[in-house]
């Protein structure tokens, strides 16, 4: 797996104490990510609903996660999310990410958040464009 010196990531980096800190498992047989997580009343859009720019970033992240134990550094390009129902605060959420096809440098990738009664309540589609490396600001 890809490690990068940056723990700050909102997604998954443990040194960001306002970031979601997705602990995210692999299954390299699959190319699948996946993991739980529980939103606490901080992130709330609408009364006691998840904010869907929340959902979109567990998403992204799990589908990078996906890119990162492939071994392949890439950017999101592109990323449709399909909200299909309220994912409440303090509920616990089932993710699962998965790769689809790498054309040359774009790597495509799909992921979902299961509620606890077993509903998807968003999916998504990612396009990743792979990078030789994280570009860094001049």
């Amino acid at each position: 797996m890809i490690e990068y010196e940056d723990k700050t990531c909102f997604g998954c980096g443990e040194g960001n104490p306002r970031g979601l800190q997705l602990k995210l498992k692999y299954d390299p047989d699959t190319k699948t990510a996946y993991g739980e997580y529980t939103a606490g009343q901080d992130l709330e859009g609408p009364p006691n609903i998840i904010h869907a720019g929340i959902l979109a970033a567990i998403l992204d992240e799990t589908m990078i996660m996906v890119n990162k134990n492939m071994e392949v550094v890439a950017l999101t390009g592109e990323i449709t999310v399909r909200y299909l129902q309220p994912a409440f605060i303090e509920e616990n959420l089932y993710i699962r990410g998965w790769h689809v096809k790498k054309n040359k440098r774009v790597i495509e990738n799909r992921a979902e958040i299961e509620n606890e009664m077993g509903k998807i309540v968003a999916r998504a589609k990612g396009k990743y464009l792979e990078v030789d490396e994280i570009p860094q600001p001049e």
